[in-house]
């Protein structure tokens, strides 16, 4: 299933004119690693992404991931808005796993 980011997104009030795609395994299991960078002078506004395992993944926004972070199941899709990450999103996998996560970050001003 391809995620294709569609032009002029609607982001509340917020502008997101910047579009960044991610396709991301885990290289090693049991380690936190940066999923997606927000590029340089803009913030992350919305992201949206999905877990293609195998198992479990965690994101974090702005900080390194941990088994206590946003949960997602292998399969499951997640989507957030109304963002302000200045850095960084950061995924681990469940104890062993090394999920494969794809998606887009959208970002602005």
């Amino acid at each position: 299933m391809p995620i294709i980011p569609r032009a002029n997104v609607n982001v509340d009030s917020q502008a997101a004119d910047e579009d960044t795609a991610f396709d991301k395994t885990l290289a090693v299991a049991n380690t936190a690693e940066p999923l997606v960078a927000v590029p340089g002078g803009k913030k992350g506004r919305t992201v949206s992404l999905v877990n293609e395992g195998p198992g479990k993944a965690f994101i974090s926004f702005d900080s390194v991931a941990t088994l206590a972070d946003v949960e997602l199941a292998e399969g499951d899709a997640y989507s957030e808005s109304r963002l302000e990450v200045t850095t960084s999103v950061s995924f681990i996998g469940e104890l062993g796993g090394t999920p494969r996560l794809r998606g887009v970050l959208w970002s602005g001003a």
